[in-house]
């Protein structure tokens, strides 16, 4: 049996860890749109005479597709440090190690749920959610 060369271990191991970061990136994409067509059609049913309650359930879908992408990007954000100490220099990184444990704390999750870019995707969709049940609450 023979084995790898170290350094085409080491390439593999990036590759793996590429792919990895991809596969996190495009869940985190379709939960942007499963969120859009969802809060889209929920509020459109709620302004369509169901109510105000509509509306706040949509909220809430909001709210768990805003906590499930956090979760994926935080995933892909460790995986990306992971990549580049394994990329950097004479690795202690363990080949095809997928341990991203250690680097927790220099990505903290609750950074990444209010982002910049996370609060102005899911923010959007909250307020107008908010709105609208407001405003159906006070109609009638």
């Amino acid at each position: 049996m023979t084995t790898a060369p170290p350094d085409e271990m080491r390439v593999r191991h990036l590759e793996i860890l590429q792919s990895t970061i991809n596969r996190l990136g495009m869940n985190s994409f379709l939960v942007k749109g499963w969120a859009m067509t969802i809060s889209g059609g929920l509020i459109t049913v709620a302004t369509g005479g169901a109510g105000w309650s509509v509306a706040l359930i949509a909220l809430l879908m909001t709210t768990g597709f805003w906590l499930l992408d956090s979760f994926y990007l935080e995933q892909e954000r460790l995986f990306r440090s992971l990549y580049d100490r394994s990329l950097s220099g004479p690795s202690r990184i363990p080949v095809f190690s997928m341990d991203v444990g250690r680097y927790a704390q220099s990505v903290p999750w609750r950074t990444v749920a209010l982002s910049r870019t996370m609060t102005l995707f899911y923010g959007t969709f909250a307020l107008v959610e908010v709105a609208v049940a407001v405003a159906l609450l006070a109609g009638g």
